[in-house]
């Protein structure tokens, strides 16, 4: 709507309305002066008429005009007719120059009234005169008998004898009312038109969401009732912004800071949501350009490559009724029938820089909002929740292969030694003794091993604990590898190997635990002797620093390939070489090894080169407020904690 043209027909609207008002007022004026005027005419004539009478006495026919003859003239100089008759129609003075005939005056209605009355008035045109005039006329009685009359004419006051001088006077009212109605009708438009635009101004910046703007229009009229409403929606909607932005935040805070992934496909197949975990979870840098809010909008098929999971966003029908996870086969979720596709649950791997990892996908329908903001019904859209379950699946793999390993160390030595058993209930003894000989070494030998494994079992067992705890203590480092040296002399000199044994750095008193640093040490030097050929080198070497001790325990042997290294930390798994040596180990070793390590919340490195030898680097961390240095008892102890 233009509001320029609403003004403008306001304001002739509203300048009519004023005319009209003058008009009307102006009449009303007009009128009630003329009525003013004529009745002060009509009471002047009458006085004059009576005292016309009363100066023509009782004889007044014969003395009448010489006694009224200078009145007359003094009426006639001020435009007054006069006229003086007897009843029969004879005239006494006449000044109206044959206006009136005296048949004619007696006719006429004033002159009728007074012979009936004694007095009567009327406004009427005489002839040959365009202008009204206001006539009496009055009755003369002398002796109880009517004699005449006498019959005054002046002009009367009214809006067409006076328009000359009224003309003027209503040209001049007119325009100061139209001047004046012009501009109070432009101040009241100019007034009102700015209210309105400042009220548009603040209604447009709340329609583009600029909730700062606020009319400031005071008072009681329409037009502050119309301010305080905006005003009003304003804060209603400030405050509906600050929740749902409140919210919103919350809400992208939550699925942006999950552990696990969410993405969310639209009916139509394309992407609502994705959270930085599931980008990261599907190794999506580097199957896609951007980042997670730039796939927000695209397929689902130019987004994630897997089609396990393109298929479960677009809601088909799964290619089986199971989902086989891990070497299990699980059912489906409870509700949904074999081929429903709304609730979907599978597996899926991902190749990393950093390894395999495995997913878990769960699918399930999710209400979207519509399209359309008058969309009533929500759209069915499908969401999936990407779970890491690497750790799960490498611990399952890990204790799979332990059952597998322990129970094959286990029956290895075990069938040795019932063989043995059996052979020797079928010899006989004394003829064979020899023989028999040979198998009680195998039995011994093969019980060894098992105390051995026993024995790594139980120590694994109190490591992974969680109710033993392992208190440090004050200990001489060079006094444990003299006690190292001892306890492996023997082997020392029956492999034909040479020892190599100090401390860097000064030396001097460690904190650490006895028990897990001998199990340590003791691991790891067996390692190196048993992989060792005669001739080689085995070297311990310990460096003292200022917030942690350093042991490195190293050999010239055959080393471990590259690819084993990962592995060699674990339950039961030895190289290839190591199961077919002359001196196989249990091969929980190294895995005593790193639980011993992390117990003392230290870290352990290896670093081999086939052929060449290998060496294992075990740092564990000293108390920074030091330990007691002197031993006047003889003991070294920790401080008090």
């Amino acid at each position: 709507m233009n509001t320029r043209g609403v003004a403008g027909k306001a304001l002739l609207v509203s300048a009519l309305l004023i005319a009209l008002a003058l008009g009307a007022s102006f009449w009303l004026v007009t009128a009630e002066l003329q009525r003013l005027y004529n009745e002060d005419l009509t009471r002047q004539l009458l006085a004059t008429a009576r005292i016309l009478g009363d100066t023509c006495g009782d004889d007044w026919t014969s003395s009448a005009g010489a006694r009224i003859t200078e009145m007359a003239l003094t009426l006639h100089a001020e435009g007054t007719k006069l006229i003086i008759m007897t009843t029969d129609g004879r005239i006494l003075v006449d000044t109206t120059d044959g206006a009136e005939l005296p048949g004619d005056l007696l006719a006429q209605p004033e002159a009728r009234q007074a012979l009936r009355v004694g007095h009567g008035a009327q406004t009427r045109r005489l002839r040959n005169e365009q202008h009204a005039r206001r006539i009496v006329a009055i009755r003369i009685d002398r002796a109880e008998a009517t004699r005449g009359l006498v019959w005054l004419a002046r002009p009367a006051w009214t809006a067409r004898t006076a328009w000359a001088s009224l003309g003027k006077l209503i040209v001049a009212i007119s325009a100061i009312a139209a001047v004046s109605t012009l501009t109070l009708a432009l101040v009241l438009m100019y007034v009102r038109q700015r209210l309105l635009r400042r009220l548009t101004r603040t209604a447009w910046s709340l329609s583009t969401g600029d909730l700062s703007a606020q009319a400031d229009i005071g008072g009681d009229d329409e037009w502050a009732l119309l301010a305080s409403a905006l005003n009003r929606m304003r804060r209603r909607l400030a405050a509906q912004v600050v929740t749902i932005d409140r919210e919103r935040a919350t809400l992208e805070a939550l699925v942006h800071q999950l552990g696990e992934g969410v993405v969310v496909a639209r009916p139509d197949g394309t992407i609502a949501l994705i959270n930085p975990a599931a980008h990261q979870l599907l190794n999506l840098a580097t199957t896609a350009k951007g980042d997670h809010r730039s796939m927000i909008g695209s397929p689902v098929e130019h987004c994630i490559p897997q089609h396990d999971l393109q298929r479960m966003l677009r809601g088909e029908k799964s290619t089986s009724a199971t989902t086989k996870l891990d070497n299990r086969t699980t059912a489906p979720p409870s509700g949904d029938t074999p081929g429903h596709p709304s609730d979907q649950e599978a597996c899926v791997q991902i190749e990393t820089s950093a390894g395999m990892v495995h997913l878990l996908a769960r699918a399930s329908n999710v209400g979207l909002p519509g399209d359309t903001p008058t969309a009533k019904q929500p759209a069915t859209g499908r969401m999936v929740v990407l779970t890491d379950i690497t750790q799960l699946t490498n611990a399952m793999r890990i204790k799979t292969d332990f059952v597998t390993n322990a129970s094959h160390e286990l029956r290895t030595p075990l069938s040795t030694i019932r063989a043995a058993v059996e052979t020797l209930l079928q010899m006989n003894l004394t003829e064979d003794a020899t023989t028999a000989e040979r198998f009680l070494q195998a039995i011994k030998r093969q019980s060894g091993r098992l105390e051995a494994l026993v024995s790594d079992l139980l120590n694994l067992a109190r490591l992974e604990s969680a109710t033993t705890r392992f208190e440090p203590e004050a200990l001489d480092a060079q006094q444990l590898l003299d006690e190292l040296h001892e306890r492996f002399v023997e082997r020392l000199q029956t492999a034909q190997l040479r020892w190599e044994a100090r401390c860097e750095a000064g030396g001097g008193p460690i904190v650490v635990h006895p028990y897990l640093l001998r199990l340590v040490l003791d691991n790891l030097v067996d390692n190196a002797l048993k992989f060792t050929e005669a001739g080689g080198h085995v070297r311990v070497v310990c460096t003292c620093g200022p917030s942690s001790v350093k042991w490195e325990v190293s050999d010239d042997g055959c080393g471990i390939p590259e690819c084993e290294q990962e592995r060699v930390f674990e339950r039961f798994y030895q190289v290839e070489r190591a199961r077919s040596g002359h001196e196989r180990g249990t091969g929980l070793g190294l895995s005593i090894v790193r639980h011993a390590v992390a117990a003392m919340r230290g870290i352990v490195s290896l670093k081999s080169v086939p052929g060449q030898g290998t060496c294992v680097t075990v740092r564990i961390p000293q108390p920074t407020d030091g330990c007691e240095r002197s031993r006047p008892d003889g003991v070294l102890r920790a401080p008090s904690q």
